[in-house]
Protein backbone atom coordinates (compact mmCIF):
# COMPACT_ATOMS: atom_id res chain seq x y z
CA UNK A 1 0.00 0.00 0.00
CA UNK A 2 1.29 3.51 -0.95
CA UNK A 3 2.52 5.09 2.12
CA UNK A 4 2.20 9.38 2.46
CA UNK A 5 5.27 9.81 4.93
CA UNK A 6 5.64 12.73 7.47
CA UNK A 7 8.27 15.54 6.66
CA UNK A 8 11.37 14.38 9.44
CA UNK A 9 13.13 16.73 11.45
CA UNK A 10 16.61 16.51 11.27
CA UNK A 11 18.66 15.82 14.26
CA UNK A 12 20.58 18.54 14.40
CA UNK A 13 17.38 20.72 14.87
CA UNK A 14 15.99 18.82 17.87
CA UNK A 15 16.77 20.63 20.97
CA UNK A 16 19.64 20.87 22.51
CA UNK A 17 18.84 19.00 25.63
CA UNK A 18 17.50 15.81 23.44
CA UNK A 19 20.92 15.83 22.16
CA UNK A 20 22.86 15.66 24.95
CA UNK A 21 20.90 13.31 26.58
CA UNK A 22 21.83 11.33 23.52
CA UNK A 23 25.27 11.77 23.63
CA UNK A 24 25.49 11.15 27.32
CA UNK A 25 23.70 7.96 27.20
CA UNK A 26 26.26 6.70 24.25
CA UNK A 27 29.05 8.53 25.96
CA UNK A 28 30.17 10.20 23.23
CA UNK A 29 30.14 12.50 20.66
CA UNK A 30 27.70 12.17 17.70
CA UNK A 31 29.44 12.97 14.39
CA UNK A 32 26.96 11.44 12.04
CA UNK A 33 23.43 11.56 11.98
CA UNK A 34 21.44 9.96 8.89
CA UNK A 35 17.80 11.03 8.71
CA UNK A 36 15.35 7.95 8.41
CA UNK A 37 12.08 7.99 6.24
CA UNK A 38 9.15 6.49 7.32
CA UNK A 39 5.90 6.60 9.47
CA UNK A 40 3.69 9.93 9.39
CA UNK A 41 5.34 11.93 12.40
CA UNK A 42 7.31 15.33 11.97
CA UNK A 43 9.82 14.28 14.54
CA UNK A 44 12.97 13.81 14.16
CA UNK A 45 14.52 9.89 13.57
CA UNK A 46 18.11 9.70 12.81
CA UNK A 47 20.62 6.85 12.71
CA UNK A 48 24.18 7.96 14.69
CA UNK A 49 27.36 7.01 14.40
CA UNK A 50 29.55 8.47 17.48
CA UNK A 51 33.23 9.59 17.31
CA UNK A 52 33.79 6.20 19.32
CA UNK A 53 32.42 4.32 16.43
CA UNK A 54 29.21 3.35 18.18
CA UNK A 55 26.08 3.00 16.37
CA UNK A 56 22.47 3.85 17.51
CA UNK A 57 19.21 4.94 16.16
CA UNK A 58 17.53 8.11 17.93
CA UNK A 59 13.60 9.16 17.65
CA UNK A 60 12.18 11.88 19.05
CA UNK A 61 9.39 14.53 18.85
CA UNK A 62 7.86 17.31 20.89
CA UNK A 63 4.16 17.57 21.44
CA UNK A 64 3.77 20.95 19.35
CA UNK A 65 5.31 19.75 16.48
CA UNK A 66 2.25 16.89 15.92
CA UNK A 67 -0.77 15.56 18.38
CA UNK A 68 -1.13 13.17 20.31
CA UNK A 69 2.68 11.45 18.78
CA UNK A 70 4.39 12.54 22.18
CA UNK A 71 1.69 10.00 23.95
CA UNK A 72 2.81 7.42 21.23
CA UNK A 73 6.35 8.07 22.01
CA UNK A 74 5.72 7.69 25.99
CA UNK A 75 3.83 4.42 25.58
CA UNK A 76 6.23 2.72 23.74
CA UNK A 77 8.34 3.26 26.56
CA UNK A 78 5.99 1.17 28.76
CA UNK A 79 5.85 -1.54 26.35
CA UNK A 80 9.75 -2.06 25.16
CA UNK A 81 10.75 -1.87 29.06
CA UNK A 82 8.73 -5.02 29.58
CA UNK A 83 9.84 -6.69 26.61
CA UNK A 84 12.61 -9.32 26.60
CA UNK A 85 15.52 -9.00 24.23
CA UNK A 86 15.13 -10.84 21.28
CA UNK A 87 16.80 -10.53 17.34
CA UNK A 88 13.64 -9.43 15.72
CA UNK A 89 13.19 -6.40 17.96
CA UNK A 90 14.79 -3.26 18.86
CA UNK A 91 16.61 -2.80 21.83
CA UNK A 92 15.26 0.39 23.77
CA UNK A 93 18.51 1.75 25.21
CA UNK A 94 17.43 5.04 27.18
CA UNK A 95 14.76 7.24 27.09
CA UNK A 96 14.22 11.08 27.29
CA UNK A 97 10.71 13.45 28.66
CA UNK A 98 10.93 16.52 29.59
CA UNK A 99 7.36 16.87 29.14
CA UNK A 100 7.55 18.06 25.59
CA UNK A 101 10.06 16.80 23.75
CA UNK A 102 10.29 12.60 24.12
CA UNK A 103 12.88 10.54 22.78
CA UNK A 104 13.77 7.13 22.76
CA UNK A 105 17.32 5.70 22.18
CA UNK A 106 17.03 2.49 19.99
CA UNK A 107 20.13 -0.34 19.02
CA UNK A 108 20.96 0.55 15.27
CA UNK A 109 19.37 -1.53 12.54
CA UNK A 110 20.83 -2.15 9.24
CA UNK A 111 17.96 -2.70 7.22
CA UNK A 112 15.32 -1.67 4.65
CA UNK A 113 11.70 -2.15 4.62
CA UNK A 114 10.62 -5.14 3.55
CA UNK A 115 8.78 -5.29 -0.09
CA UNK A 116 5.69 -7.65 0.68
CA UNK A 117 4.58 -8.11 -3.01
CA UNK A 118 7.76 -9.94 -3.12
CA UNK A 119 6.71 -14.09 -1.61
CA UNK A 120 10.38 -14.38 0.08
CA UNK A 121 10.23 -11.26 2.13
CA UNK A 122 6.32 -11.68 2.91
CA UNK A 123 7.21 -15.26 3.90
CA UNK A 124 9.85 -14.14 6.24
CA UNK A 125 7.62 -11.03 7.41
CA UNK A 126 5.02 -13.55 8.28
CA UNK A 127 7.05 -15.97 10.15
CA UNK A 128 8.49 -13.15 12.39
CA UNK A 129 5.20 -12.34 13.31
CA UNK A 130 3.93 -15.88 14.06
CA UNK A 131 7.26 -16.14 16.26
CA UNK A 132 6.30 -13.06 18.16
CA UNK A 133 2.75 -14.10 18.31
CA UNK A 134 3.61 -16.95 20.30
CA UNK A 135 6.19 -15.34 22.27
CA UNK A 136 3.71 -12.95 23.91
CA UNK A 137 1.00 -15.19 24.69
CA UNK A 138 0.22 -14.91 27.27
CA UNK A 139 1.79 -11.14 27.28
CA UNK A 140 4.21 -9.97 30.21
CA UNK A 141 2.95 -9.62 33.62
CA UNK A 142 5.04 -6.90 33.98
CA UNK A 143 3.03 -4.35 31.30
CA UNK A 144 1.22 -1.35 33.20
CA UNK A 145 -1.21 0.53 31.92
CA UNK A 146 -1.41 -1.07 28.74
CA UNK A 147 -5.28 -0.56 27.06
CA UNK A 148 -6.69 -3.65 25.04
CA UNK A 149 -8.10 -3.98 21.53
CA UNK A 150 -12.06 -4.51 22.76
CA UNK A 151 -11.43 -0.78 24.47
CA UNK A 152 -10.65 1.14 20.89
CA UNK A 153 -13.22 -2.03 19.49
CA UNK A 154 -15.92 -0.34 21.60
CA UNK A 155 -14.93 3.42 20.83
CA UNK A 156 -15.37 2.35 17.11
CA UNK A 157 -18.75 0.71 17.61
CA UNK A 158 -19.63 4.41 19.30
CA UNK A 159 -18.61 6.31 16.23
CA UNK A 160 -20.59 4.11 14.47
CA UNK A 161 -23.53 4.65 16.71
CA UNK A 162 -23.04 8.49 16.70
CA UNK A 163 -21.87 9.49 13.77
CA UNK A 164 -21.87 6.95 10.83
CA UNK A 165 -25.84 5.71 11.43
CA UNK A 166 -26.99 9.37 11.54
CA UNK A 167 -25.38 10.38 7.99
CA UNK A 168 -24.30 6.88 6.50
CA UNK A 169 -23.83 8.49 3.24
CA UNK A 170 -20.89 10.47 4.61
CA UNK A 171 -19.19 7.87 5.56
CA UNK A 172 -19.70 4.54 3.59
CA UNK A 173 -20.30 3.14 -0.09
CA UNK A 174 -23.39 2.73 -1.03
CA UNK A 175 -23.94 -0.70 -0.34
CA UNK A 176 -23.17 -0.75 2.77
CA UNK A 177 -25.34 2.01 3.66
CA UNK A 178 -28.52 -0.52 2.29
CA UNK A 179 -27.23 -3.24 4.83
CA UNK A 180 -26.53 -0.76 7.50
CA UNK A 181 -28.63 -3.07 9.90
CA UNK A 182 -27.26 -5.82 8.91
CA UNK A 183 -23.52 -4.45 9.40
CA UNK A 184 -24.63 -2.49 13.06
CA UNK A 185 -25.89 -6.04 14.25
CA UNK A 186 -22.57 -7.72 13.49
CA UNK A 187 -20.68 -5.04 15.04
CA UNK A 188 -22.13 -4.17 18.53
CA UNK A 189 -21.11 -6.87 20.49
CA UNK A 190 -17.43 -7.60 18.34
CA UNK A 191 -15.70 -5.69 21.27
CA UNK A 192 -16.92 -9.03 24.16
CA UNK A 193 -15.49 -11.14 21.07
CA UNK A 194 -11.81 -9.71 21.34
CA UNK A 195 -10.17 -11.36 23.95
CA UNK A 196 -6.90 -9.94 25.67
CA UNK A 197 -4.93 -12.59 25.37
CA UNK A 198 -1.72 -11.31 23.96
CA UNK A 199 0.54 -8.40 23.37
CA UNK A 200 -0.38 -6.88 19.62
CA UNK A 201 1.80 -4.50 18.13
CA UNK A 202 -1.46 -3.91 16.02
CA UNK A 203 0.28 -1.20 13.59
CA UNK A 204 2.42 -3.55 11.33
CA UNK A 205 3.06 -2.29 8.22
CA UNK A 206 6.29 -1.92 5.64
CA UNK A 207 7.39 1.59 7.70
CA UNK A 208 7.20 -0.32 10.95
CA UNK A 209 9.52 -3.41 9.52
CA UNK A 210 12.41 -3.69 8.87
CA UNK A 211 14.66 -6.16 6.57
CA UNK A 212 18.36 -7.06 7.62
CA UNK A 213 20.52 -8.23 4.63
CA UNK A 214 20.87 -11.99 6.18
CA UNK A 215 16.85 -11.73 5.56
CA UNK A 216 15.65 -11.42 8.85
CA UNK A 217 12.94 -9.21 10.01
CA UNK A 218 12.92 -6.29 12.86
CA UNK A 219 9.71 -5.12 14.44
CA UNK A 220 9.69 -1.68 14.51
CA UNK A 221 7.53 1.81 16.62
CA UNK A 222 5.21 0.08 19.67
CA UNK A 223 2.76 3.01 20.13
CA UNK A 224 -0.12 1.52 19.38
CA UNK A 225 0.31 -1.70 20.99
CA UNK A 226 -2.96 -3.50 22.69
CA UNK A 227 -3.84 -6.07 24.97
CA UNK A 228 -5.60 -8.54 22.08
CA UNK A 229 -6.17 -11.70 20.37
CA UNK A 230 -3.41 -13.92 19.67
CA UNK A 231 -4.01 -13.44 15.60
CA UNK A 232 -4.44 -9.63 15.70
CA UNK A 233 -0.79 -9.00 14.46
CA UNK A 234 -1.11 -11.23 11.50
CA UNK A 235 -4.42 -9.49 10.81
CA UNK A 236 -2.67 -5.63 10.84
CA UNK A 237 -0.39 -6.61 8.69
CA UNK A 238 -3.17 -8.66 6.14
CA UNK A 239 -4.99 -5.44 5.75
CA UNK A 240 -2.62 -4.11 3.09
CA UNK A 241 -4.47 -6.52 0.45
CA UNK A 242 -7.87 -6.54 2.48
CA UNK A 243 -9.17 -5.59 -1.03
CA UNK A 244 -7.64 -9.09 -2.60
CA UNK A 245 -8.80 -12.24 -2.21
CA UNK A 246 -5.44 -12.97 -0.80
CA UNK A 247 -6.35 -11.55 2.29
CA UNK A 248 -8.35 -14.32 2.74
CA UNK A 249 -5.99 -16.71 1.90
CA UNK A 250 -3.17 -15.84 4.65
CA UNK A 251 -6.51 -14.90 7.41
CA UNK A 252 -7.29 -19.09 7.21
CA UNK A 253 -5.31 -22.16 7.44
CA UNK A 254 -3.11 -21.27 10.45
CA UNK A 255 -3.09 -22.54 14.17
CA UNK A 256 -4.72 -19.47 15.36
CA UNK A 257 -7.36 -18.75 12.72
CA UNK A 258 -10.10 -17.01 14.19
CA UNK A 259 -13.73 -17.43 12.45
CA UNK A 260 -14.46 -16.18 9.31
CA UNK A 261 -17.20 -14.31 10.11
CA UNK A 262 -14.97 -12.09 13.03
CA UNK A 263 -12.53 -10.99 10.86
CA UNK A 264 -15.17 -9.35 8.24
CA UNK A 265 -16.76 -7.61 11.41
CA UNK A 266 -13.49 -6.19 12.37
CA UNK A 267 -13.16 -5.36 9.09
CA UNK A 268 -16.37 -3.86 8.57
CA UNK A 269 -15.87 -1.81 12.42
CA UNK A 270 -12.54 -0.49 11.56
CA UNK A 271 -13.57 0.68 7.74
CA UNK A 272 -16.22 2.21 8.89
CA UNK A 273 -14.28 4.15 11.91
CA UNK A 274 -11.38 5.36 9.23
CA UNK A 275 -14.14 6.92 7.11
CA UNK A 276 -15.20 8.74 9.67
CA UNK A 277 -11.79 9.90 10.65
CA UNK A 278 -10.98 10.47 6.98
CA UNK A 279 -12.90 12.99 6.75
CA UNK A 280 -11.87 14.92 10.29
CA UNK A 281 -9.83 18.12 10.21
CA UNK A 282 -6.32 16.95 9.94
CA UNK A 283 -4.32 16.70 13.11
CA UNK A 284 -1.47 18.84 13.94
CA UNK A 285 1.40 17.31 12.55
CA UNK A 286 -0.32 14.60 10.77
CA UNK A 287 -1.17 16.54 6.99
CA UNK A 288 -1.21 12.98 5.45
CA UNK A 289 -3.65 11.03 7.87
CA UNK A 290 -6.74 11.97 6.55
CA UNK A 291 -5.37 10.39 3.11
CA UNK A 292 -4.20 7.38 4.68
CA UNK A 293 -7.46 7.01 6.42
CA UNK A 294 -9.42 7.09 3.77
CA UNK A 295 -7.47 4.78 1.20
CA UNK A 296 -7.31 2.02 4.50
CA UNK A 297 -10.90 2.47 4.66
CA UNK A 298 -11.71 1.86 1.32
CA UNK A 299 -10.17 -1.54 0.69
CA UNK A 300 -11.09 -2.61 4.45
CA UNK A 301 -15.05 -2.18 2.89
CA UNK A 302 -14.30 -3.71 -0.60
CA UNK A 303 -12.71 -6.28 1.38
CA UNK A 304 -15.77 -6.76 3.91
CA UNK A 305 -18.16 -6.67 0.70
CA UNK A 306 -16.15 -9.52 -0.99
CA UNK A 307 -16.63 -11.67 2.22
CA UNK A 308 -19.93 -11.13 2.84
CA UNK A 309 -20.78 -12.14 -0.85
CA UNK A 310 -22.33 -9.45 -1.95
CA UNK A 311 -22.91 -9.50 -5.69
CA UNK A 312 -25.37 -6.15 -6.28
Amino acid sequence: MPRAFGVRREFADVPAAVRAWVEAALGAQVVEAETQVGGLSPGGAARLRTAAGERAFVKAVGASLSDGTADLFRHEVVVLSALPDVPYRTRLRSSYDDGDWVGLLLDDVDGRFPDLSDAGEAAAVWDTVSIQSAELLPPPTDLVGIGSLAQTAHRMVATWQAAIVAAPETYLPSWAVRRLPELLKRIVDLPDRLPSESLCHWDLREDNLLLRPDGSVVILDWGMARLGPCWADRFSVAVQWAALPYFDEVMTGWPWAPEADLITDLMVLIGGRLAWLAVQPARLGLPTMPALTGAVSRDLLIGARRRLADRE
